[in-house]
């Protein structure tokens, strides 16, 4: 009979800190074959919008991490030029999620730049024509400087 060599009790406990048995992360990662060599290529980059937008449409990645590390760039950069085109990004590359809707609000509601509110707004509308009436209403109310 076999024990687990951290609890010495029989094997079919199915202990996760066995280290003789492959786990669910090993598995996954070999069937992926990534290779760390590609790891590092990647990492070596600069990300920038332009980037993220040829990895997009060529299948690199996937709109949820498109959405993610444009969110990040948009509210990590203090360029506007960056943050302008961010928010473009997700009307050119058509990422229609709940994630880009809620970013994009909140950057509506507190960047005080007014052509980059006017450039989120116009993103947004496009995006999301009935779910962003309620919130340009509502910005309306407590702000005059935005367009319907």
């Amino acid at each position: 009979m076999r024990f687990c060599s951290k609890h010495r009790l029989p094997e079919n406990h199915e202990c996760p800190f066995d280290l003789k048995k492959s786990s669910e992360f090993e598995e996954s990662l070999n069937r992926w074959d990534i290779l760390y060599q590609d790891a590092l290529d990647f990492m070596s980059q600069e990300l920038t919008v332009a980037k993220i937008y040829e990895y997009v449409t060529t299948k690199h990645m996937n709109d949820e991490e498109a959405i993610e590390l444009l969110n990040y760039i948009l509210e990590s950069s203090e360029d506007i030029e960056i943050q302008k085109i961010s928010v473009l990004a997700f009307k050119v590359l058509k990422l229609k999620d709940e994630k880009v809707f809620i970013a994009l609000e909140n950057f509506i509601l507190s960047e005080e730049d007014p052509s980059l509110r006017k450039t989120a707004v116009d993103v947004i509308k496009h995006l999301f024509p009935k779910k962003s009436k309620d919130l340009i209403r509502w910005v309306n109310t407590h702000n005059n400087n935005f367009p319907e």
